[in-house]
């Protein structure tokens, strides 16, 4: 066998393998992207604590949530397991920053922390 065929038998399996490797890798990412685009929305909002009305509802006076069709300062009840609102040791008054999701009629909190 020839140099030049030996070669091009080692040219071919290389150029397969990084076609399938490139094929697995777009894949890869086609699902990670998909990941991110079924869950439902959040929104971030800045807003200000005015009461604990029950262990598991933060009430907040807030910027405008556009997108949840609501305007500045009107109050906004967000549900939420106990554990994370004790976890976050709120008070009335406290400068906030969350995210919020609409789920059925309800807002749920994603995540919350205190503004500096």
């Amino acid at each position: 066998m020839s140099r030049r065929a030996r070669a091009r038998r080692l040219v071919i399996p290389k150029v397969g393998v990084i076609v399938v490797l490139f094929v697995v890798l777009l894949a890869l990412f086609a699902a990670g992207l998909w990941g991110t685009v079924v869950r439902p929305a959040a929104y971030e909002v800045r807003g200000e604590v005015v009461a604990r009305a029950a262990p598991d509802l933060l009430l907040i006076r807030h910027q405008p949530v556009t997108a949840l069709g609501m305007g500045a300062m009107e109050m906004m009840a967000v549900r939420s397991g106990p554990e994370k609102l004790d976890a976050a040791r709120l008070s009335p008054g406290d400068r906030v920053r969350l995210a919020v999701r609409p789920s059925g009629d309800e807002i749920v909190l994603v995540w919350v922390e205190r503004e500096r």
